[in-house]
């Protein structure tokens, strides 16, 4: 059964050189998700209210508005990161090397990677 609320793709990777990488990734209609334990998870249990309502967490954190590229510098350690989903009309590439996009909200700036992650445990969390 394919939802209209599933991504035509979906991946999103981050590595730092103290904690590894971690990652997510859609393979047909399994997404594998590394952190750090590899665990598979059938995007067809997720209910569609929990799709919704990641897709509209995407949007308030502007995931669509990303720039295709964030460049850092550091001497020492680092991170990357890359973001690929693709839904509907909707397509984002990007990536970054020791700085992440940041978004206001109210009177607090964040991190929208974080925000990211955020909603994917939601998303995939069956309490």
């Amino acid at each position: 059964m394919t939802s209209s609320y599933h991504p035509e793709q979906f991946e999103i990777k981050y590595n730092d050189n103290y904690n590894g990488t971690k990652s997510i990734k859609l393979l047909n209609t399994t997404l594998l998700v590394n952190n750090p334990n590899p665990e598979l998870i059938d995007i067809n249990k997720i209910n569609e209210e929990k799709w919704i309502e990641f897709w509209e967490n995407l949007e308030k954190i502007g995931l669509w508005d990303l720039e295709e590229e964030y460049q850092g510098c550091t001497l020492e350690g680092g991170f990357t990161w890359s973001v690929r989903i693709q839904y509907k009309s909707k397509d984002i590439i990007s990536y970054g090397v020791n700085i992440e996009p940041k978004i206001v909200m109210g009177d607090k700036i964040y991190s929208i990677l974080e925000e990211l992650y955020k909603s994917i445990e939601e998303l995939i969390s069956f309490e």
